[in-house]
């Protein structure tokens, strides 16, 4: 497996690669376009060999770290190709966001660049299709390369480069697997061509799965230097959300940070939209001037935070990992976490946002006992590999006090923290390398914490084992059934004898048994078995087979009264079958109410009206402009389609 690095750093330097000549390299093929069409004097370290080989027509795996450049490793050759006229180069990204970033940015330095992806209406996808080999680089993502028309379309196209962004999601063992990625591999069959692939958080073994999926044949290996000096990193440890919360706000005023974008931004991130919306709110009770950033928002809403934030009109932004890939704003000076993140690839990716000018900037991480909880339903009950293997290094980084920069080269270097570091081998500026006793302390006050607390909960549950219904409880647990209109599963039944507030007993509406609560002192586990006893006696019976439920002998169950019957909508067909369904769909897609996509108003006034012109159809009560450049053509296509 191959572990070579272009430029490893002072930390782990003996882990670089051996030149592969003693003599001075010639100066580079894409040198010219380098200063040219992006601006910059020179390479930085790795660039030059990534760009050489791929317009060489060699494989290229590129793994430089957040900030360090890989988009102008196949940026540089693509434009170089296309003015020698051999094809476009074909880039895959994850993100459609990342996509117009990109080719926004191409356009405005003069590059032919185009995006193929869900955001595009009919007729500008039909458009672009229609020119796909006039383009220096065309974007897509890895759904969009699944289906085999398109795969065509890039063959008739004469594609001569195809480069795929954010690898490691190819891996089950990288931190953002994505199924679509496994079909990537099939691009090297249909277009022959040189591949690139690229990311910035993967360790050798995600590496040593992305060539095998992509078929890379003896890839020129290029590895960045994962040391960032610049970046004081940090691990704290709190019992609880609150405490964090407050911890932000001490660090946002011991910098001065927050209130005057000029000094800087901000990036806090938490690993759920409910503890995003949270920390954003106090944070602005507390006078900070932050926003916030998660996918459950729209689209406008996510597009309107990003912008202000790039503006400058917000210095915080509180987000979830929605955001950030394929920012590139200099003056991040502090990244905090107030959850850890998934897995230690993660942390380093979003970590890095900050000090990407090089000045100092701080990396702070939050970390709390709940933590593990939060992960542990974010993954669900069959995660993948990678990510239980990246949440343990999370897990060993939050509670190590080995030099934080030595431990993050190891790992994407060989795959494993070290269990210590060598004087040689610390940078500096973390906590460990600054107050090592303090870090220490602070790290076995939170170990103690935690096995403190799983001795009250073994105890606890001890206890709680040990509890036994008498006949008078037993004979509250029959009425609440008794009082039921229909029956509900044991686990159900013991919370309603508790009183719980969970939301699926308010679906249940078991707030309105006169029993509720009746035994809300009695343990939940002592109520389970009480009901298990209650079943093997024939007081309860069990109802269903595959999801068991409560219910009394010989007791009916009573329809529940609805009154009057709910009118059905006529069956419809044609145009407004079509429009809803239209609808539907859009708003499936975008995350949107169907209404925001468009109301009952104007669909009805549009099967009555029969537009077959964008002036005819922009006339109509409720459309707008902004409605007519998003769904104007496939709503025109409707009409056409669908004649009275």
């Amino acid at each position: 497996m191959s572990r070579a690095a272009s430029d490893l750093g002072p930390l782990f330097s003996g882990l670089s690669a051996p030149a592969a000549s003693e003599e001075a390299p010639a100066p580079s093929t894409g040198q010219p376009i380098l200063r040219s069409v992006f601006g910059h004097d020179a390479f930085r370290p790795g660039q030059d060999r990534a760009v050489r080989a791929f317009i060489e027509g060699r494989d290229v795996e590129v793994v430089l770290p957040t900030g360090g450049g890989k988009s102008v490793c196949y940026q540089v050759p693509a434009v170089h190709l296309a003015r020698s006229g051999a094809g476009p180069t074909l880039v895959v990204s994850p993100l459609v966001a990342l996509m117009q970033d990109q080719v926004a940015a191409l356009r405005r330095r003069g590059v032919r660049a185009a995006a193929l992806h869900r955001a595009l209406d009919h007729a500008e996808r039909r458009r672009v299709e229609g020119t796909l080999g006039e383009h220096a680089l065309i974007y897509a993502s890895p759904e969009r390369l699944a289906g085999t028309r398109f795969r065509r379309q890039l063959a008739k196209a004469s594609v001569s480069r195809v480069a795929i962004d954010e690898a490691h999601c190819i891996s089950e063992w990288g931190h953002d697997f994505r199924k679509d990625y496994l079909t990537l591999g099939a691009l090297k069959e249909v277009l022959g061509v040189p591949t690139m692939a690229l990311t910035a958080t993967a360790t050798p073994r995600v590496m040593e799965e992305v060539r095998q999926s992509l078929s890379l044949e003896d890839p020129v290996s290029v590895w960045g230097s994962f040391d960032r000096p610049n970046l004081h990193l940090s691990v704290e440890h709190h019992r609880g959300d609150n405490a964090r919360t407050r911890r932000v706000a001490e660090l946002l005023r011991a910098q001065e940070l927050g209130r005057d974008p000029a000094r800087g931004r901000v990036v806090i991130y938490a690993a759920t939209r409910k503890r995003v919306r949270a920390v954003s709110d106090a944070l602005r009770k507390e006078g900070f001037k932050a926003g916030y950033y998660h996918a459950g928002r729209t689209t406008g809403a996510r597009e309107r935070a990003q912008r202000r934030f790039e503006s400058g009109d917000l210095a915080v932004l509180v987000a979830t990992t929605a955001f950030g890939m394929g920012i590139d704003l200099p003056d991040v000076r502090m990244v905090v976490h107030v959850q850890a993140p998934s897995t230690l690839e993660a942390y380093y990716q979003q970590a890095g946002r900050a000090g990407r000018d090089g000045e100092p900037s701080s990396c702070v991480l939050l970390y709390a006992p709940g933590d593990s909880r939060t992960q542990n339903q974010l993954m669900g009950a069959s995660p993948n590999p990678g990510v239980e293997n990246g949440w343990r290094a999370m897990q060993d980084y939050a509670y190590g006090t080995v030099c934080r920069q030595a431990a993050l080269v190891s790992w994407f270097t060989l795959g494993g923290l070290p269990e210590a570091a060598p004087d040689e081998q610390t940078c500096g500026t973390c906590d460990v390398c600054t107050d090592l006793p303090s870090v220490r302390t602070a790290v076995q006050t939170a170990r103690s914490s935690l096995r403190q607390a799983a001795e009250a909960r073994e105890a606890k549950r001890r206890a709680d084992s040990a509890v036994s219904l008498t006949e008078a409880q037993q004979a509250l647990v029959v009425s609440f059934v008794d009082a039921l209109r229909k029956p509900i599963g044991r686990t159900a039944l013991a919370l309603g004898l508790r009183g719980s507030k969970a939301k699926r007993l308010k679906r249940l509406r078991l707030q309105s048994n006169p029993h509720f609560g009746a035994l809300k002192s009695v343990p939940e586990v002592a109520l389970v078995r009480g009901i298990d006893q209650l079943l093997e006696c024939g007081r309860l019976v069990r109802k269903g087979r595959k999801y068991p439920t409560v219910w009394l002998p010989d007791k009916r169950v009573r329809p529940r009264s609805t009154g009057a019957p709910k009118a059905k909508r006529p069956a419809e067909r044609g145009l407004p079958a079509a429009l809803r369904s239209f609808r539907s769909k859009e708003a499936r897609r975008r995350r949107w109410r169907p209404f925001q996509v468009f109301p009952d108003k104007l669909l009805r006034a549009i099967v009555e009206e029969r537009p077959a012109t964008p002036a005819e159809l922009l006339a109509l009560p409720g459309m707008g402009s902004a409605r007519m450049a998003k769904f104007g053509s496939q709503l025109l296509e409707l009409v056409r389609d669908n004649p009275a």
